[in-house]
């Protein structure tokens, strides 16, 4: 090719955020991880790589976007790109149309300002060289026989491709190749061997600017393949590459591309691609000669890497270099780092930057030097973000927590060991569980990994555990625990993991990152033993005895290097596969005979169709009807099957049923019956055993063909046929039709390979896979994880089973064992946590802050009529006072027990502090209920040192009146009502009642609201408040949250929490967040240039909003407009407990952030409620309920369950907002704690929006 036809193609190294996808569509995270002028190379993890491909399996041709952000600039930069390759976990693309600002970018943040040849190194002085010469010289001696038969192959391969050449120029054109490369084969070793000789030749100077002239077509194609095979290499190598690495950093050799590794793949692949460019090769020949260079070549240097290593160790280059220990202390390190709070002074709103997305990393040139460790808030937050992202950091956090909270209360576990023993080194703790892992573990043991453990160290009493080691094991017990509690494992897979859990221990003891490293070929043993083993399947000896000789091998063999766990991965692999070819080939028949049963549906109901036009409802010949009934019904159906609708033979068939008829009408019709006749013969004889129809017919038939007069015709009146859907739908009711109706869409959104799980049998549910799905959803067919068929469903049998909560979709089904296991483990620890801090640790009954919150929900709710009482005991003090504490907490707890035993189940119960409980009970009969409580406390009588004591109880009880909306109010009104009872006498009942003001300001309200009309001639009040980031990392600037009230008739102002609560009692909040939603898109329109454009707007959506779809509708109408400020407006979820279709919400969720949208998730509290919840919708931030930020200052409590929570968020991928901060004191404590952002009186009073212009 002429060199006006090429072009110089900058190639560059990058690790770049980045986001791709369909125009038009949800877009997913990925890293640009090399690119050049052509094109990219994008890696991504496994859930991007799931949902890109569905995403591309009905892909037209048009062009990918692929989507990437620079501090520079705040406009996304975007590329049109084509698919070129796509490999495991990553894929090549090239340019649709060519972005120079972009690739100027990119080399921007490379530091470069054009392109960068082949793998260089620069060393920093000639003491080095000897060392890398020595290297250079190895690289040659194990690639020079390598290459010698991999030019023999390539020949070879050469020539067969020419076998299989598609034409006599591509065949020529092989044939050529191959005749050059056996004359110029050893040019072509010569010129990589001096290439690989001297890699440390300086770099070529770096290119003026950016040259994007015509490309040689072949050279990007060369270009994606070399990467691809760099990267696998990277992979297949990358412990002695990691090793090689860090020694060559120590002797401070510099790589001027940016690879992996400067002595790795990429120097090697380079040479070899610089050495075959003198055969001038095309596309074909190429990449048939690289893909030999693959399998011969790259597939056989791990001794070469391994010499490498061993050079430099006899060189004294980090000899005794451990690299688990390496990774261990690097991230110890990390976990000691502390955080500053701000500096005085100095807002967090003043400090933190506009809103930008992920910051691009950077590794091709030498950075500036970094700031000092805690120098800007920035840092503070990267290495808390770091280990809140971390699963072993986060329960680590979460038990410390844990274990400050119990030991604040007094009760603190007793002491494992001796206080004066001496704690173990690492290296002795080692060799103890060397021993423990050779020791055989009994199937049917029940003793835990961490009891295992310390009985281990206790047989010598003189040592024992490092808190920093115990801390290691309760969590690896832990994540055994959560792994025994799988769901899909089988007995089998479960003793088989049981005895991998010391050596697993000995990895987490030296890289704790073990748990977030998704490439741990530990992990990998695991993940496969749980795909081998699943709960239910039918278990194979035969492979089951190979995975128990690979796990006997491990346990013998493993004490540092994880290679044997490498072995085992592959070994398992060949099992795995193996099990996956039986699953699709089961899968295959069992959907082969579902489209054949609808094949077979649909050429009835086409028949039917056929001949209900012809014949329903109308008296026809009854010969005719004998016809059809003898056969030729059964005919048209296999006709239509085997010929299609469109056939001759279909419509000739259908003609002998017009004939017949008309015939039937009319005797002097002409009509060939002769040939009539044989088709009749020929048709039903080729469904009959004998090749004849029944005698029957045919003398039915002549009989009706030879009369002469219409009246001996015997007529029969044929009923129109009822299709089998038909007869479903007509079976259920039209009410149950109606509240079907949204469990049908639930079930239309299911997808072919979604996993379900089958309630049934709560105690052992079913997993099923859905695999099949009929034409316009009518039939749904399930197997189980062998590809066996389980279940058939039509479509309103799956939606009564999904709405009675039988049939349940489990979309973490199909998560690894490990990354489940995990996920599980940090929510128990959460639990844990959350459980101490918000029960009384004397009566385990509910804290008085946590059933505030339980009445708040029971408040958004208001399904179910329910009385709040408080119950005062009285003469309490006189026992706590003469028989002493231990028997007024002895008191407290037979109290609590009582509540227990008489208060219905999942009524909340709780100490509200002293002598006082509350709980909730239904509002029908709740005066007796609550007067035999007080019978019974009156009852117990308690004897002290010979001495009998009276107790007795007052109770006040408060409805749920319409103006009791919060649970302050509600609290105050039963505490109103328990003093009121307390004045009249022991064992007293009083219920609250509204005064006259009172219960005419609340008519006043209901009557306002329950006949609310259009909202646009009402007084509403808008107003905001301002919610600041605490660091400068946030994705989000100062934001606005918009609170709405309204005036009434008389001019009084409704507050919002009235105004909210009663519109949601007389559902008229749709109406009010539809208004709401359309007056802001409106307002943001019109501050677009001013002063005000910064800011962005959070709504609060309703969960009773949320179950309205017309609603719905309208906001993605809303925001599907030209222009929409998407960028700008997110929304919070409140009232999340109120919300019917928890899936359909996510979905909507899941849909609008796909546009650009964010969401909250508000009042997020303690429990698991509030876990699933944010498990379960895809929201961006939670808000923190204010009852724990309030007095976040004085109370350890409190910043426990905040730190726990912002833990929990972190790891999740969520931020976090705190509100209702109201001193500068709560606002530095929660910048320590790493929350994200701030809103509250201590930050900005609400204002009205019309002040801001």
């Amino acid at each position: 090719m002429e060199s006006k036809d090429r072009r110089a193609s900058v190639r560059q190294p990058i690790e770049l955020e980045a986001l791709i996808g369909l125009h038009e569509q949800r877009l997913f995270p990925c890293q640009i991880t090399d690119f050049c002028a052509e094109g990219l190379f994008i890696q991504y993890p496994r859930e991007t790589e799931q949902q890109l491909a569905v995403a591309l399996e009905h892909h037209d041709g048009t062009p990918l976007r692929v989507s990437f952000r620079t501090a520079a600039q705040q406009a996304p930069y975007e590329l049109d790109v084509r698919v070129a390759r796509r490999v495991a976990g990553a894929i090549g693309v090239a340019f649709a149309r060519p972005n120079t600002a972009a690739i100027a970018a990119m080399l921007q943040l490379c530091g470069a300002e054009g392109g960068v040849g082949k793998s260089a190194l620069t060393p920093p002085d000639d003491r080095v060289q000897f060392v890398l010469h020595q290297c250079a010289k190895t690289i040659v001696q194990h690639l020079e026989p390598l290459m010698a038969q991999c030019l023999t192959a390539m020949v070879s391969a050469l020539e067969e491709a020419a076998q299989r050449a598609t034409s006599d120029q591509q065949a020529a054109d092989y044939m050529d190749s191959s005749g050059q490369l056996k004359v110029r084969g050893k040019l072509i070793w010569q010129q990589m061997a001096a290439t690989l000789e001297s890699p440390l030749k300086p770099a070529r100077k770096p290119i003026p600017e950016i040259e994007l002239s015509l490309v040689e077509k072949n050279e990007f194609e060369d270009w994606l393949t070399i990467r691809v095979m760099v990267t696998k290499a990277d992979t297949l190598y990358r412990g002695d590459l990691l090793k090689l690495k860090l020694r060559l950093d120590k002797l401070g050799v510099n790589n001027t591309t940016g690879h992996q590794n400067p002595l790795g793949p990429a120097l090697i692949c380079d040479a070899f691609h610089a050495g075959l460019g003198h055969l001038q090769p095309s596309r074909n020949v190429a990449k048939v000669c690289l893909k030999t260079f693959e399998t011969d070549v790259l597939l056989h240097l791990e001794p070469l890497f391994h010499e490498l290593n061993q050079i430099l160790i006899r060189q004294g280059v980090l000899p005794d270099l451990d690299l688990s220990r390496y990774l261990s202390q690097r991230n110890l390190q990390k976990d000691k780092e502390k955080t500053e709070s701000p500096e005085p002074g100095t807002t967090a709103e003043e400090a933190a930057p506009p809103p930008q997305s992920t910051t691009p990393s950077r590794r091709a040139e030498p950075a500036p030097p970094p700031p000092p460790p805690e120098a800007t808030p920035a840092a503070r937050f990267d290495r808390y973000s770091q280990a809140a992202q971390s699963a072993f950091a986060t329960v680590s956090n979460l038990l410390d927590t844990l274990a400050a909270s119990r030991a604040a209360a007094g009760d603190a576990p007793s002491p494992e060991f001796p206080a004066d023993a001496t704690p173990l080194s690492a290296g002795e703790l080692q060799r103890e569980l060397q021993q423990l892992q050779t020791e055989p573990v009994a199937e049917a043991d029940t003793v835990t990994l961490k009891e295992r453990v310390v009985s281990k160290i206790k047989a010598n009493p003189e040592q024992r555990l490092d808190d920093e080691h115990h801390s290691t094991v309760d969590v690896v017990d832990r994540f055994f625990n959560s792994v025994n509690a799988s769901p899909r494992l089988s007995a089998v897979a479960q003793r088989q993991l049981r005895h991998l859990e010391v050596p697993v221990l000995k990895v987490v003891i030296r890289d704790p990152g073990f748990f977030d490293d998704s490439d741990s070929p530990v992990r990998g043993v695991m993940n496969r033993i749980a795909q081998l083993s699943a709960k239910d399947a039918r278990e194979n000896p035969v492979l089951q005895r190979r995975v128990d000789e690979l796990i006997e091998r491990i346990v013998n063999d493993f004490e540092q290097d994880t290679a044997v766990f490498e072995k085992a991965v592959t070994e398992l692999d060949v099992l795995v596969e193996r099990q996956q070819r039986i699953y699709r080939r089961n899968v295959e028949r069992v959907t082969a005979a579902a489209e054949g049963a609808q094949k077979v549906a649909d050429s009835k109901a086409a028949v039917a169709t056929e001949l209900d036009r012809r014949l329903a409802g109308r008296r026809v010949p009854k010969a005719v009807v004998s016809l059809l009934n003898a056969g030729w019904r059964d005919l048209l159906s296999l006709t239509w099957i085997r010929q299609g609708p469109d056939s001759e033979l279909w419509l000739d068939y259908l003609t002998v049923i017009d004939s017949l008829l008309a015939f039937g009408d009319d005797p002097q019709v002409e009509l060939d019956l002769a040939a009539l006749l044989v088709l009749i013969q020929n048709g039903l004889a080729s469904i009959s055993s004998n090749n004849m129809p029944p005698a029957p017919i045919r003398d039915e038939l002549k009989a009706f063909l030879v009369r002469t007069a219409p009246e001996q015709v015997e007529t029969v009146e044929v009923p129109p046929s009822r299709p089998a859907e038909a007869e479903e739908r007509s079976a259920a009711t039209a009410r149950e039709q109606r509240s079907l109706q949204r469990w049908c869409k639930r079930a239309r959104q299911l997808r072919t390979g979604d996993w379900l799980r089958d309630q049934q049998n709560p105690d052992q549910p079913q997993y099923m896979r859905l695999v099949w799905i009929a034409r316009e959803f009518s039939r749904f067919v399930f197997v189980n994880h062998q590809g066996m068929r389980v279940v058939e469903h039509p479509l309103n049998e799956l939606a009564r089973q999904m709405r009675a909560g039988i049939i349940v979709p489990d979309s973490h089904y199909d998560q690894p064992l490990v990354d489940a296991s995990i996920d599980h483990m940090v929510r128990k620890a959460y639990d844990q946590l959350s459980w101490a801090s918000t029960h009384d640790d004397l009566t385990r009954l509910l804290g008085r802050r946590e059933f505030e919150r339980t009445l708040e929900q029971q408040l958004s709710r208001h399904e179910d009529e329910r009385v709040l009482v408080r119950l005062d005991l009285r003469q309490f003090r006189l026992l706590n006072d003469t028989a002493g504490y231990q028997a007024g907490d002895d008191m407290l707890k037979a109290v609590a027990e009582t509540l227990r035993d008489q208060v219905p189940d999942g009524m909340p119960i709780a100490r509200l502090g002293g002598n006082e409980f509350g709980f909730l009970l239904p509002a029908e009969d709740a005066q007796r209920a609550v007067a035999d409580v007080i019978h019974t406390v009156e009852a117990m009588a308690p004897e002290y040192e010979g001495r009998r004591y009276r107790l007795s109880a007052s109770a006040g009880v408060a409805p749920m009146l319409p103006a009791l909306t919060s649970a302050e109010r509600w609290l105050r009104a039963s505490e109103s009502a328990c003093k009121d009872a307390k004045q009249l006498g022991n064992g007293r009942v009083v219920v609250y009642s509204l005064t006259e003001g009172d219960q005419a300001r609340q008519e006043q309200i209901t009557q306002k609201v329950a006949t609310l009309g259009g909202l646009d001639d009402e007084r509403m009040l808008l107003r905001c408040q301002k919610i600041i980031p605490l660091h400068a990392k946030t994705l989000m600037s100062a934001q606005l949250e918009i609170l709405i009230s309204m005036y009434d008739d008389a001019g009084t102002l409704i507050t919002g929490r009235d105004f909210i609560r009663m519109a949601e009692r007389y559902n008229r909040i749709q109406a009010v967040d539809r208004w709401v939603v359309g007056h802001m898109l409106d307002w943001l329109r019109a501050q677009e240039g001013g002063p005000n454009e910064a800011y962005g707007v959070c709504i609060n959506l309703s969960g009773y909003s949320l179950n309205d779809e017309s609603l719905l509708e309208f906001i993605h109408a809303r925001l599907s407009e030209n222009h929409a400020p998407l960028d700008r407006l997110w929304f919070e979820i409140t009232e999340t407990a109120a919300i019917n279709d928890l899936p359909g919400v996510a979905g909507f969720i899941a849909e609008m952030k796909a546009q650009g949208c964010r969401f909250c998730l508000g009042n997020f509290g303690s429990g698991p409620t509030s876990f699933e919840y944010m498990r379960t919708l895809p929201v961006d931030l939670i808000k923190l309920d204010g009852a724990f930020v309030r007095q976040l200052d004085s109370s350890d409590t409190d910043r426990a369950m905040v730190r726990s929570m912002v833990d929990m968020a972190h790891y999740m991928g969520r931020e976090v907002i705190a509100t209702q901060v109201e001193s500068r004191e709560v606002l530095d404590v929660l910048t320590q704690l790493g929350v994200d952002y701030a809103q509250g009186f201590a930050i900005e009073r609400p204002r009205q929006l019309s002040t801001l212009g």
